[in-house]
């Protein structure tokens, strides 16, 4: 608790001092004034302890910009009547309308507040405590108390609605269409044809006794794609980026973020397995099926300009299946690592890399010209990978003008 009574000091040496010289009954007055306040502060400290405030936030879940509320319950059991102003926040919080509340507290009362609150940025946000302060009414002194408690809020990035059906469909189970006759859907009924022996039960009765002749149905072919998805929020350990590169990096981080977010949500709504593994200052993995958790994970990741591990080496330690279907995202390239995308695609069915060094354009705004260059290097390595988009390697160079979704459809 913090007390200012530096005013009512200064004027109650001030009037004391004068009275006691001058004798005068006005300044008799003054000390009078003076001691009404003193025991007005006396009266407020003995009366703030039984205030009794506690805090609820509805969502501690948040999207990037998404509103949420802080719930302020009051309950005030004192004999005097206060006012005071409410800070609902010590951290730094983006509110809605108001920052900031006062209230008149009437003896054996209770009071509730709203606050409309929200974030900026992901990651996890630590609501520390809150306070409030009484003022003197004629400025004299103030009051401030602390409330120490924490809550604790996710902050997920963002993402955009997109669709991506690029995934190889060879494993054996019930998903999306699929030009492989691996497994039959009976959901999904693709026509009608002569009988020609199949089981009894495929025959379409009802249109056999309508065209004079046996038809069965014909159902279209389903399978699931299985995807890992490879985050490297790094830059490259052996390669000399310069200075600007760090501060593209950072803009890079929130970019891919909301793409990899975007994409999984896509993938894990349509049920199918997705395994996330992000590069960063840790080795983070996540193969759970709800979207949510890598929600969780995708708002707190954070790489660096100077990382410990090698990322090629990281990639090695990574098991993969023949039914994989393997999305790399960097902010760079060079032909030194062509030799591991090979290694790569030999153990998996389809392997695609995206480099975006210089962010993706908000599919809300309009197609800009753009006027950033790719390295030398990179743009090298992207005319050679070319030969080896037939056998699914596939390594795609965005540029800042380009969307989510204009990305996943340049790869075919």
């Amino acid at each position: 608790m913090r007390v200012r009574k530096k005013p009512l000091v200064i004027l109650t040496i001030f009037s004391v001092a004068v009275w006691i010289f001058t004798q005068n009954n006005i300044f008799l007055l003054m000390v009078f004034f003076v001691v009404t306040r003193w025991l007005d502060l006396f009266l407020t400290l003995k009366t703030i302890p039984k205030i009794k405030i506690e805090r609820q936030i509805t969502k501690t879940r948040l999207f990037v910009d998404e509103k949420a509320e802080m719930i302020y319950e009051i309950s005030y059991s004192g004999p005097l009547r206060l006012s005071m102003k409410l800070n609902p926040s010590l951290s730094p919080v983006r509110f809605f309308k108001k920052d900031t509340e006062e209230i008149s507290l009437t003896p054996s009362s209770s009071k509730k507040l709203v606050f409309v609150f929200s974030f900026g940025t992901r990651g996890k946000k630590i609501l520390k405590g809150f306070s409030i302060t009484i003022e003197d009414t004629f400025a004299t002194f103030s009051v401030e108390k602390e409330f120490n408690v924490e809550d604790e809020v996710i902050v997920f990035p963002e993402y955009v609605p997109i669709e991506f059906y690029k995934e190889a469909l060879k494993e054996l189970l019930p998903g999306r269409k699929s030009p492989q006759r691996l497994l039959e859907d009976n959901t999904m009924l693709k026509g009608l044809r002569d009988y020609n022996g199949e089981p009894m039960n495929k025959i379409h009765w009802k249109a056999s006794a309508r065209y004079g002749k046996l038809l069965v149905k014909e159902h279209d072919h389903t399978a699931l794609g299985r995807v890992k998805i490879l985050l490297d929020l790094n830059l490259p350990k052996d390669v000399q980026l310069g200075e600007v590169w760090k501060e593209l990096r950072r803009y890079y981080e929130e970019e891919v973020v909301r793409f990899v977010a975007s994409m999984v949500k896509d993938l894990k709504e349509r049920h199918t397995p997705v395994e996330l593994t992000v590069i960063g200052e840790e080795i983070w993995k996540n193969r759970d099926r709800d979207w949510v958790v890598d929600f969780e994970l995708l708002a707190t990741v954070r790489g660096t300009d100077n990382p410990r591990s090698d990322t090629k080496s990281v990639l090695e330690t990574v098991a993969f299946d023949p039914s994989d279907t393997v999305l790399l995202f960097c902010v760079h390239l060079t032909e030194q690592e062509l030799p591991l995308l090979l290694r790569i695609r030999s153990q998996v069915s389809k392997l695609i890399v995206f480099v975006i060094p210089y962010g993706l354009r908000d599919p809300n705004t309009k197609p800009f010209r753009s006027y950033l260059l790719m390295r030398k290097d990179l743009l090298d390595l992207l005319e050679k990978v070319k030969l080896l988009e037939a056998n699914h390697v596939i390594v795609r160079g965005v540029q800042e003008n380009m969307t989510v979704q204009e990305v996943i459809e340049s790869v075919p």
